[in-house]
């Protein structure tokens, strides 16, 4: 399978800030103002997120031939904190539901875990629903970045799928594996590094951040530049534009070929 770059285009998240923030937000945007756009984590605090993931892809294979498909799963999140001290927060996220659409040839899949009682049999929903309603805890540092992953669900799993992986086969061991890999988690539940910058800024100005995604079932892994695009009606708005190469060399599963293949 032939290495494409991931092109993010204009990745735009909108985030609300402390009340503290939101009244010194107040004043023009143009008056040179700087904010402290970071994500806070108190005690006792749950959060809920609504995390849209868009794919559209076109895959060239060894022969020139295309394919082509469309993916949306959309994860409703909970994130708690249940410790903060010293600049150090313990929080639990969990993905309690998702939504799953993908279209392909005028085929359609979808995929609704609040209303569908079992996944259907696609190898592609797969790749999404191993963390679902599986709970684990993230310990962040002062400076907004995941130093532990842990939670007895994920690592039970783990194990599992370990231990049956020579009764498994090769195509689902991998699908499973990587549902619950590290980079899979953070990419649900670390907002901070993902893209809040954890800085003091002024609108217009950038900083610079290591992002890593799975899209398509791919890790994508390159430092870039973040935006403090603008403030406006007591909103933030933060983009990065940009093209990211995929991790060499990584065993993949992708949509209608049966066969691990590797990038």
């Amino acid at each position: 399978m032939r290495s494409l770059p991931l092109v993010l285009a204009a990745l735009i998240a909108v985030i609300n800030l402390p009340a503290s923030a939101q009244r010194a937000g107040s004043e023009s945007a143009s008056s040179g103002r700087s904010y402290r756009l970071q994500a806070l984590y108190r005690a006792g605090v749950a959060q809920s997120y609504e995390i849209v993931e868009q794919t559209t892809v076109e895959r060239t294979h060894s022969d020139s031939s295309k394919k082509t498909y469309d993916r949306t799963v959309t994860y409703f999140t909970s994130i708690r904190c249940i410790e903060s001290m010293d600049g150090v927060s313990r929080v639990i996220v969990n993905i309690d539901s998702l939504r799953y659409r993908f279209a392909a040839g005028g085929q359609v899949i979808e995929y609704d875990s609040q209303t569908d009682i079992t996944p259907k049999n696609f190898a592609d929903l797969n790749n999404y629903v191993g963390p679902l309603n599986r709970p684990f805890t993230l310990t962040i540092s002062p400076y907004g970045e995941v130093s532990k992953i842990e939670g007895e669900e994920i690592e039970f799993w783990r194990d599992y799928l370990t231990q049956n992986s020579e009764g498994l086969d090769s195509v689902i061991y991998l699908i499973w594996s990587q549902s619950l890999e590290p980079e899979n988690l953070l990419q649900y539940g670390d907002l901070q590094k993902r893209l809040i910058p954890g800085l003091r800024m002024t609108v217009d100005s950038t900083w610079d951040l290591n992002l890593t995604l799975r899209v398509d079932g791919v890790l994508y892994k390159q430092p870039t530049t973040g935006l403090f695009e603008k403030y406006e009606g007591g909103l933030y708005t933060l983009s990065i534009n940009d093209t990211i190469q995929a991790v060499a060399g990584q065993p993949v599963h992708v949509y209608d070929v049966p066969y691990i293949s590797t990038v």
